[in-house]
């Protein structure tokens, strides 16, 4: 088995972004992270196939979540890993992700050679990541817009889909380097871990609602009203609760050892907070041409989390940790 390329060519393809992450961080940390996040996209691709009837998607997100209960189970691995590229074929994927689809076999099997102590890790985030996408399913099934009906739903949700992200990588970075990974206990940097995943996931929902309106999806809490200025006047209060949650990230990287680990775990951190002050002043018209940072800022933000984690240059993530709650006051 090659999986020297499911940690470079194929992850890099699937994620850029999160490639540049990896990128940074120490070495030993690399593997573990990186077969996290291909086996989430890998149910993610499944559960964004649109193409395919939603029983279809859901029948094979329950295939995926059952072979990742049972460490032994060569056979299924195989039939699913083989079922999949015929299943998603007329779907529409994007190069890279096809070309996930067609290494699904590779990446059980990677699981399966990997430290037990690190899959066992694995297994239990993506299925939390699954369990949120099969409810995302089931959720918005439905003709017409669909809208969450309560500020615990959408809470929840995040948790599953991105806060148990931030509770993998603490536990990771304790596997890794233990006393050496943070100068908090395990128990607060998992909580501070699960809120900045929130806080990033909320930055993306807050991001994507038109696009979400037009796939049937409401992600914003309250009535069954989708109407543009009902939905406009929601926003802010959810930009303030992103901004809490973020809050924490830099927090967390604050309390991590070593420049590299800040430095790669802070950069979502900032790369969020830019893009929450863009949506701040942003229109709905703005929001329908899709808002993000420009390639510019992304420069920016890596040199100032390089600047933020170094000691001997001024700033400090502490210092971005109470401007982005003085934000949140605001």
């Amino acid at each position: 088995m090659n999986t020297a390329d499911l940690g470079t060519d194929i992850l890099r393809d699937v994620s850029r972004s999160f490639y540049l992450t990896l990128r940074l961080l120490p070495s030993e940390f690399r593997a573990p992270l990186s077969l996290g996040y291909l086996l989430a996209r890998l149910s993610d691709t499944i559960a964004d196939a649109g193409t395919l009837e939603l029983p279809r998607r859901q029948d094979l997100l329950d295939r995926f979540g059952a072979i990742l209960r049972v460490e032994v189970q060569n056979r299924e691995e195989r039939l699913f890993a083989s079922d999949l590229p015929g299943e998603l074929e007329e779907s529409g994927l994007e190069r890279g992700e096809w070309d996930l689809v067609l290494r699904a076999a590779d990446c059980f099997e990677w699981l399966r050679s990997m430290d037990g102590k690190f899959s066992a890790q694995i297994r239990k985030v993506v299925k939390i990541i699954t369990e949120g996408q099969a409810w995302d399913l089931r959720r918005f099934e439905g003709e017409s817009v669909v809208r969450l009906s309560k500020d615990e739903e959408l809470e929840t949700y995040a948790y599953q889909v991105a806060g148990s992200v931030g509770e993998f990588w603490t536990e990771i970075g304790f596997l890794c380097s233990a006393e050496g990974f943070s100068r908090e206990n395990q128990s607060t940097l998992r909580q501070w871990g699960a809120n900045y995943g929130k806080g990033l996931q909320l930055v993306n929902i807050l991001r994507d609602v038109p696009e979400d309106l037009a796939r049937g999806r409401c992600y914003l809490p309250g009535g069954d009203s989708v109407e543009v200025e009902v939905l406009a006047n929601e926003l802010p209060r959810w930009q303030h609760r992103a901004r809490e949650l973020l809050a924490d990230g830099f927090r967390y990287t604050a309390a991590l050892r070593g420049s590299r680990l800040r430095m790669s775990t802070g950069l979502p951190a900032l790369l969020g907070g830019r893009t929450l002050d863009q949506l701040a002043v942003a229109s709905w018209l703005d929001l329908e041409n899709r808002v993000k940072v420009s390639r510019k800022v992304v420069k920016v933000s890596l040199l100032g989390s390089y600047a933020r984690s170094v000691p001997w240059l001024p700033g400090s993530w502490i210092g971005e940790y109470r401007r982005a709650c003085q934000k949140a006051a605001i």
